[in-house]
């Protein structure tokens, strides 16, 4: 299983199972893009019945789950990288907010963690601002509790300094908030 909260790795496979695998550059790439479309933080378990956005509002079907990608980064380390047929499956404009979201893409001869092929998909997306909400909910909860505040003061940051950061970060959240489809 692939396990992460804002970027995916593929494959996991344990050591004592190597040797049995044969992982391919489409595999990885089939797998990652499946992964990205339903916002998913690990490879099992996919239904591959879901499609990218167009396919499912042409046939009425909801669409308020999927991912929608500001930009993506992917990086593809190992033997013989097939960096292209990886692209390709992460061009489709559907996955993407608009037409000027950025794909860039990397590769690497070197290999990771002993395996032949390694893909890495870094997502820049809405459910960054999920992660955003449930910090500035903790931290504000620990803020107005004083919890270490006293350390910060020590270096000058004051209680002004952490409001305005909180608005900030506020305005982040609310700004990957309006990346959602509008139910």
């Amino acid at each position: 299983a692939v396990v992460s909260t804002q970027s995916t790795g593929m494959p996991v496979i344990s050591e004592h199972s190597r040797d049995y695998t044969n992982t391919t550059w489409e595999m990885l790439g089939k797998y990652s893009r499946q992964m990205l479309i339903q916002n998913s933080i690990i490879d099992e378990g996919l239904i591959w019945s879901i499609k990218p956005r167009s396919e499912l509002l042409t046939t009425n079907k909801r669409t308020q789950n999927l991912n929608v990608s500001v930009s993506n980064y992917i990086v593809c380390r190992g033997s013989e990288v097939a960096l292209p047929e990886v692209e390709d499956r992460f061009k489709v404009a559907d996955l993407y907010r608009n037409e000027k979201t950025k794909l860039l893409c990397g590769y690497s001869a070197a290999t990771f963690d002993k395996l032949d092929k390694s893909l890495f998909v870094i997502d820049n997306s809405a459910k960054n601002g999920h992660f955003l909400e449930d910090l500035l909910s903790d931290s504000w909860l620990k803020f107005q509790a004083n919890a270490f505040i006293y350390q910060y003061e020590k270096f000058g940051l004051d209680r002004e300094w952490f409001k305005e950061s909180f608005n900030v970060i506020e305005k982040v959240r609310r700004d990957y908030e309006n990346l959602l489809p509008k139910k």
